[in-house]
């Protein structure tokens, strides 16, 4: 046989032996070898239909392969239809590369489980770590071309979370993946799509895997996808409910990751979120959105550079918690960490490359809509809401960039009717600011739950309105420079008592013009301010509280038993410390002229029956020339009425800016009525006021924390009504020190002086006022002749008159006194007297017999002049000389009646003068009806010398006739004399 037919017929015989082996045999033979091997491999039981073998072609097809779950589950794990792989040439495995002309999987389906308890069915099948071969020093290459999946399904039952997920009509077409040079630095061209849980997933690509650079471009587009259904699988714990949210995506996102660099990551193209629909826990509502769209015009998370075109927020419904502990809900939305995981965050920040950039942020372009905006807060006593619908933000070139500025348009409406704009320029890095600010009719009501705590009032209305331009700048060494210039205006306001509901403040328009505040330097310049019909009401209640009391009783929290603690107190004195010296610091604040304008204070007395009540109207004036200057006055004029008919005037120099306060200030109140105070007087004084009128001058130096006030008081025509019952009235003769302290034309003045420091907690000038007037009254009780003769001169010894034993007649000494009390009796004609006369029984009695026997011998004198034919003279005027006494004795002595010593014979006996005085004054009988003369003849001899001048009138004085003969016993006084009583 000739030799190319034996090889020829080599040649097919070997094709033919191919044919054999790879047809016929080798299926036959790996389908149970492959089917024993992996079942024990994986533990489970696998199925291989059918493997195809074609030698020629160099191709496996692989049909009807499953592996199933674990035992007992026979449902299939992995499976597909049909496996096709295509060798390019055998010959190039010698070369250690592995070409695949073709590599395609159809209907490739896998099914995972996760279990109740979270662990999943392919669990078991996770290979343990094991040390990682040395690389070798020759790489293997490979070439693997037109990848192909088509057809694909993934079904994921989840029983831990009670869902399921399945992937449909997968299919993943790759064109080539290969690490030989000639391919290396092509682009591969992926292309993957998918329906996943009914929404469809395209990504399509390019892509040089085993390029050094693995360089890759994705474009992801997703549509309408539902996040809530995989939020559940976000691994860190949330606090509120994702109800509902759709991502649309188109972008493209390019991975460089070249040798020995940083990886970048560039990300561009599309985002949008729609219906978004978050609750916390509880089903309360948090945020509406009904669509969020971001333009990213390029974004590189890894080098913290992000850069976007366009960012929207549209028709946002947002509500904002803070709870009594000051927790934002917001900011409780994510779960706290552990502490473990915050030792690890620490650990990692203090690890941080201390020269990693730092975020770079660019906006193009923002806008963002709010419908409906609220925040509720629960840390005041009273919740407090705060509502904003709409809101309108407008802001382009926003930055982090160190000096770049961004335009920035806000508007939104608080509460309905508040209106607030800002608009201009404004910079994040360093944080500057330029802008115009609008502010028209905020409702102070809004924001009350925030005041009531300092002060318990009830706010009806009222407004706050600006505008003015708002400047922010600064630098990264030091504190931001805030400058506002402006005007503003508090209008309408309506202010009522919380306790009561009372009306309590309020006013027209309270306008501030040129104002200029600022922030490092602190200052403030204000051109004027101006208060137009304002209204203020002073209200005593019923419970004996004054309505400012109540008002503004809320800055002090208190204990249970009503007593600030130890604590509180300490904090509070810490505090004015602080105040002290901050205060030191704000010595720029400048205010121009302060004009009131129609202003009424309304005072009533709720607490005396009846009630009163009294307005101070037609208040006016100013204040001009305020500032924190240490030398700076400023001029005070105010002027109004008490009434409908008597003036107030307040005026002087005032600096209530400095830190010790200055004043040199003066108050006059002139001819105000007295009988509406009638309730007052009756309860305090115990007598009505029918008439009378007051005015007051008050002058107050305040210098230096020392007080020096000059208290003016004068009373004209004060009348008192009939005596009146009351518990609280004085104890003291009301109607006497009214006539002590009225003059002659029907006036009282008093002039108080009161000096003290400010310092002094018990220094307080009224108080020391009211007590002086009240000791005045109380002297007229005790000491009403030293109150006398203090008002117009004299001394104490005005309350009584002393007399000779025996004598009615007043002495020379004694006439200085009647001279004072007739002075004082003409300058005080409402003054009464009561003038009664006194006797000492014991030594007036031996007064009264001497002067008998003083009598008895004078008469014996006129007797004897008479028989000589001499002119009589008076009693009064006749004296005896020393050398006549014996011889008007004898003949006194001898006329008398008694029974005399006699001699022997009968006649009588001569006596020495001392037994003759002795038995004269031993005969003489003085009666107690004597003594009663004696001491009326005293009242009557004093009453006709106080009205010998014609000074005082009779109407005044009056003698009263004593219920005994013996005044009452004064020390170093004698009991002859004559009292007198003030009334």
């Amino acid at each position: 046989m000739a030799l190319w037919k034996k090889i020829l017929i080599s040649i097919i015989a070997i094709f033919a032996f191919i044919g054999i082996i790879g047809f016929f045999i080798l299926p036959a033979v790996i389908k149970p070898i492959a089917v024993e091997k992996l079942a024990a491999l994986l533990h489970r039981q696998v199925t291989i239909e059918k493997i195809s073998i074609n030698p020629y072609a160099l191709s496996v097809i692989i049909r009807g392969f499953k592996i199933s779950n674990p035992a007992p589950s026979t449902s299939p794990f992995v499976a597909f239809d049909e496996l096709y792989l295509n060798l390019h040439g055998a010959f190039s495995l010698f070369q250690r590369k592995l070409i695949m002309e073709e590599i395609k999987l159809t209907k490739p389906y896998i099914g995972v489980v996760r279990a109740d308890d979270g662990t999943y069915n392919f669990a078991d099948l996770l290979p343990k770590e094991e040390k990682k071969p040395a690389d070798s020093e020759q790489p293997f290459y490979f070439s693997l071309n037109n990848i192909q999946i088509a057809g694909g399904s993934i079904d994921f039952r989840d029983n831990a979370n009670k869902t399921n997920h399945t992937v449909r009509d997968m299919n993943l077409a790759v064109p080539v993946i290969s690490n030989i040079e000639h391919y290396i630095k092509n682009y591969v061209e992926p292309r993957f799509s998918a329906n996943i849980n009914g929404h469809s997933f395209e990504l399509t690509g390019k892509t040089k895997p085993l390029h050094d650079s693995r360089e890759t471009v994705f474009d992801v587009a997703i549509s309408d996808l539902d996040i809530p259904f995989y939020w559940k699988y976000v691994p860190v714990k949330m606090n509120f409910k994702l109800k509902s949210a759709r991502l649309d995506t188109k972008l493209k996102i390019n991975f460089i990751m070249s040798k020995d660099k940083q990886p970048v990551i560039n990300i561009s193209g599309d985002v949008a979120l729609r219906k978004i629909v978050l609750d916390d826990l509880k089903n309360n509502k948090i945020l509406r959105l009904p669509e969020l769209n971001c333009a990213i015009a390029s974004a590189e998370p890894l080098n913290s550079d992000i850069h976007l075109a366009r960012l929207s927020f549209r028709d946002i419904e947002l509500a904002v918690k803070r709870n009594k502990d000051g927790q934002l809900n917001l900011l409780n939305l994510v779960a706290e960490q552990t502490k473990e995981k915050k030792k690890q965050n620490q650990a990692a920040d203090k690890r941080a490359d201390p020269q990693k950039k730092p975020l770079k942020i660019v906006i193009d372009e923002l806008e963002l809509t709010a419908s409906n905006l609220t925040f509720t807060d629960d840390t005041p006593a009273k919740k407090a809401f705060i509502r904003i619908a709409p809101l309108r933000l407008k802001a382009k070139n926003l930055s982090t960039v160190k000096a770049a500025k961004g335009d920035l348009d806000l508007s939104l409406i608080v509460d309905k009717k508040g209106e607030v704009a800002v608009k201009g320029q404004f910079g994040l890095e360093p944080l500057v600011g330029d802008l115009n600010v609008d502010v028209k009719n905020i409702a102070i009501r809004t924001f009350q739950s925030y005041y009531t705590d300092l002060v318990k009032v009830n706010v009806q209305q009222g407004t706050v309105s600006t505008a003015g331009r708002f400047s922010l700048s600064g630098d990264e060494k030091g504190a931001p420079r805030i400058k506002y210039a402006g005007k503003l205006y508090i209008s309408n306001l309506a202010v009522a008592d919380e306790s009561h509901a009372n009306d309590f403040l309020s006013w027209k328009q309270l306008y501030f013009a040129g104002v200029e505040v600022g922030h490092n330097p602190f200052f403030i310049n204000i051109k004027g301010i101006s208060l137009a019909d304002f209204y203020v009401r002073i209200i005593v209640n019923a419970d004996s509280t004054l309505n400012l009391q109540n008002i503004f009783s809320g800055g002090e929290k208190k204990e249970a038993g009503g007593e600030i603690t130890a604590q509180s107190a300490g904090k509070k004195e810490e505090e004015e410390k602080q105040k002290v010296k901050h205060d030191d610091k704000t010595d720029n604040i400048k205010i121009g002229t302060v004009t009131f304008q129609g202003g009424t204070i309304d005072f009533t007395d709720r607490l005396i029956k009846p009630n009163y009540s009294v307005r101070m109207l037609n208040m006016a004036g100013f204040v001009k020339g305020l500032s924190t200057t240490e030398i700076s006055r400023a001029d005070v004029n105010l002027k109004g009425n008490l009434g409908y008919g008597s003036p107030v005037e307040i005026t002087g120099k005032i600096n209530p800016l400095i830190k010790d306060l200055f004043a040199d200030v003066k108050f006059e109140f002139r001819d105000i009525e007295l009988s509406p105070v009638t309730p007052y007087s009756s309860k305090y004084l115990g007598h009505p006021i029918t008439k009378g009128k007051l005015t007051f001058t008050v002058e107050y130096l305040v210098d230096k924390r020392k007080l020096d006030a000059k208290n003016k008081i004068l009373i004209d025509q004060l009348t008192l009504g009939d005596k009146v019952a009351s518990p609280d009235a004085i104890k003291a003769p009301v109607g006497l020190a009214v006539s002590l302290l009225t003059d002659r034309n029907g006036q009282i003045n008093l002039d108080i002086p009161v000096s003290g420091s400010l310092d002094d907690p018990k220094f307080s000038v009224w108080p020391i006022v009211w007590q002086v007037i009240v000791n005045l009254i109380t002297k007229a009780l005790t000491s009403p002749f030293a109150l006398l003769t203090a008002l117009t001169g004299g001394g104490e010894e005005l309350s009584f008159i002393e007399f000779d034993y025996g004598s009615p007649e007043i002495s020379a000494a004694n006439l200085q006194k009647i001279s004072a009390l007739t002075k004082a009796l003409q300058q005080r004609p409402q003054l009464k007297i009561d003038i009664s006369g006194y006797v000492d029984p014991e030594n007036d009695r031996e007064g009264l017999k001497k002067a008998e026997f003083d009598r008895k011998l004078k008469a014996q004198k006129i007797k004897e002049a008479a028989a000589k034919g001499e002119e009589a003279m008076p009693i009064g005027q006749i004296s005896i000389k020393p050398e006549e006494y014996e011889k008007y004795l004898t003949l006194a002595y001898n006329a008398e009646k008694f029974a005399k010593p006699q001699t022997a014979v009968g006649l009588p006996k001569k006596l020495p003068k001392e037994e003759m005085e002795k038995l004269m004054m031993t005969n003489m009988n003085v009666t107690d009806s004597d003594l009663r003369q004696l001491a009326a003849r005293r009242a009557e001899n004093i009453k006709e010398l106080l009205l010998q001048s014609g000074e005082a009138k009779s109407a005044q004085i009056f003698i009263v006739e004593p219920k005994t003969l013996a005044a009452e016993k004064k020390e170093k006084v004698k009991l002859s004399r004559v009292d007198f009583k003030l009334k």
